[in-house]
């Protein structure tokens, strides 16, 4: 793990725009940064645009395929994408509810995992950060229209 994360940051590798879950950046350079950007502009007396997203479950929703077919971009082959691919692919999981009132406990079946990244793990906040590493670039250089 910690030379994946030197890997990524040695090599700057993530954008700059990006402030979530990156050490030595916080909420309030996020804020920061836009509100400079903004001022800077509407003193200029041009107008600006504000676009706002907000990833629901972002960290289900990483798609395992796209992420895996990413990691070349940044220099991740061979042993270290085997590695990422091992620990990504062929996991499943099972949900538990233990009912203490009535001292019976319930479980699922088994389920394949097909999406998705640990949010309490150490890498689910690296994996998470590559995947979405180009949306700030894309919107950055307005190649998102809507």
């Amino acid at each position: 793990m910690k030379k994946l994360t030197e890997h990524f940051y040695s090599n700057e590798l993530l954008v700059g725009n990006q402030f979530g879950f990156r050490k030595g950046v916080a909420t309030e350079d996020a804020i920061f940064k836009l509100t400079n950007e903004n001022l800077n502009v509407l003193n200029s007396k041009k107008m600006t645009d504000s676009i706002f997203f907000d990833l629901d479950k972002a960290f289900s929703s990483v798609n395992h395929d796209i992420l895996l077919s990413e990691l070349p971009y940044f220099g991740i082959n061979g042993k270290g994408k085997l590695l990422l691919t091992l620990y990504l692919q062929n996991r499943y999981q099972r949900v538990q509810i233990i009912n203490l009132y009535l001292t019976s406990n319930t479980v699922s079946d088994w389920t394949k995992i097909k999406c998705g990244v640990l949010q309490h793990s150490i890498l689910g906040p690296l994996l998470f950060l590559v995947y979405i590493n180009d949306l700030p670039k894309a919107i950055e250089h307005k190649a998102i229209t809507i």
